[in-house]
């Protein structure tokens, strides 16, 4: 009986209860579009610093950690290997060879840290080889000796990415339906090489209006983009004695990844050749990577590979990665802060309402009294209303949230004017968006407790009214 009465009051005065219900559905929207894109990012960076940065297990020297000599090597190498190969929770691993140098062409230098790897292994722990940009050469191979593998990004500073306008970029723009506007002014800089895009965005913004460069400027720069594949890059480091030593390779291949620092550093070369480099009769291993079946076991096979490690550090994701891992941890209490903040905000206008129904039923209210209604019934009355008009909102909100989280969660979000900036500490340019079961019961605990928190303060002002007076009340 009170269930019903209190689904009628809602709907008393429909244009008021409308009001509450679409803020209540916008404020939901707003948090679960929220929540999926902080979900989507969390998700991607972990994924990208598991599948292409830290794997789930490094093992190194416990020294090699502290400082990154070439004769800090993994201790105890063959019995390590053995118990890797012996664990069920392992998916893949590889043996690396990492050493800092300095990368060299005619026209820059930077330092790096060079990778020796087995690339047929290492597809099997990491998705650098998923990485390649388009027309940026191939991925490391054992059949190609003196190949060397760099990033987008060390591309740039090595002068090896230009940009250039030709007759079939010209072309190529014409049949993407370009204004003939356009390309009559970017004939002026044809043939011209730029070595920098900072150098070609400057260019361009001489010879285009603000209109023409918002609308045809980043897909001008990425057609004009050229990598200077198979160019000489000069490798500098030291021998095992601490002697210099140089060695020349060409460039293979370009991979991008989404966290420039990672990129900026990061150059492969097969693990022979490298071995070749540095004079070694035996492949040095400074690093071991191991990818798990479960990222949820990387405490149980560290604890297990901790105990015949020795001299040896044995450090999971977490450590490797914190940031990731910080994030990770944290998602819950995002949830709170977030939708924490919306539900605050929609209790105000819930409460505002309810006050207002309650002093326009003030008579009505008194009459119920008078004729033996308790005041239990009446405050479950005022609860109830609040409930279901925050539930028909907050239903409403999270259908047409997780709807539009759906579509977003394919096409993704690019944040093209801020790209740069997330890729340096990390995270995706786009993001897509994903939402979890879990979201979806916390934010249902969190509309109820909200609405019955919201009830209290008009419940209470019914409480109060004196049957006697109320009934006097016009």
């Amino acid at each position: 009986m009170i269930w019903s009465i209190a689904w009628k009051n809602v709907w008393r005065n429909k244009k008021r209860s409308l009001v509450v219900i679409v803020a209540v559905t916008l404020g939901i929207i707003s948090g679960v579009l929220l929540v999926g894109i902080m979900e989507g990012w969390v998700k991607q960076r972990l994924n990208d610093a598991i599948y292409n940065e830290v794997s789930h297990i490094q093992i190194h020297n416990s020294e090699f950690i502290k400082n990154e000599e070439i004769d800090l090597t993994v201790r105890n190498l063959a019995e390590i290997t053995r118990s890797i190969d012996s664990l069920q929770e392992v998916s893949g691993w590889v043996k690396r060879t990492k050493i800092i140098a300095m990368a060299n062409t005619s026209w820059a230098n930077t330092g790096v840290i060079i990778y020796g790897v087995d690339p047929e292994k290492e597809k099997q722990v990491t998705e650098i080889c998923k990485k390649i940009v388009q027309d940026g050469g191939k991925y490391l191979d054992v059949q190609s000796p003196g190949d060397i593998m760099i990033s987008d990004k060390t591309a740039e500073i090595l002068k090896l990415k230009q940009y250039i306008i030709t007759d079939s970029i010209i072309a190529k723009l014409r049949a993407e339906k370009v204004t003939v506007n356009v390309l009559t002014k970017l004939e002026t800089l044809k043939d011209m090489r730029f070595r920098s895009p900072k150098d070609f965005r400057e260019a361009l913004r001489k010879e285009f209006s603000k209109k023409e460069l918002d609308r045809f400027g980043l897909f001008i720069t990425d057609k004009a983009l050229d990598y200077r594949i198979r160019n000489k890059v000069q490798i500098t480091t030291s021998d095992m004695e601490g002697t210099p030593i140089q060695g020349i390779f060409r460039v293979c291949g370009i991979y991008k990844t989404t966290n420039t620092g990672f990129d900026q550093v990061s150059v492969f070369i097969n693990t022979r050749e490298l071995a070749n480099l540095y004079g070694g009769n035996d492949i040095l291993t400074h690093e071991i990577a191991i990818l798990l079946n479960n990222i949820d076991d990387a405490g149980i096979v560290k604890e297990k590979l901790s105990r015949i490690s020795g001299d040896n550090s044995v450090m999971t994701w977490k450590e490797l990665a914190p940031d990731a891992a910080m994030m990770n941890d944290f998602m819950v209490m995002y949830y709170f802060i977030f939708i924490g903040i919306i539900m605050l905000a929609l209790a105000f206008g819930i409460i505002n309402t309810m006050l207002m129904a309650i002093l326009e039923r003030t008579k009505e209210l008194g009459m119920l009294m008078a004729i033996g209604m308790n005041r239990k019934r009446i405050f479950k009355m005022i609860m109830l209303e609040t409930i279901f008009l925050t539930i028909v909102g907050a239903v409403a909100g999270m259908l047409s949230g997780w709807a539009i989280t759906e579509v977003l969660g394919k096409t993704g979000i690019h944040f093209t004017g801020w790209g740069e900036g997330f890729e340096a500490i990390g995270f995706a340019a786009r993001v897509y968006p994903i939402l979890t079961p879990q979201f979806f019961i916390f934010i249902t605990i969190m509309v109820i407790l909200t609405a019955i928190i919201s009830s209290i303060w008009p419940a209470r002002k019914a409480l109060k009214l004196n049957p006697v007076e109320a009934l006097r009340t016009e």
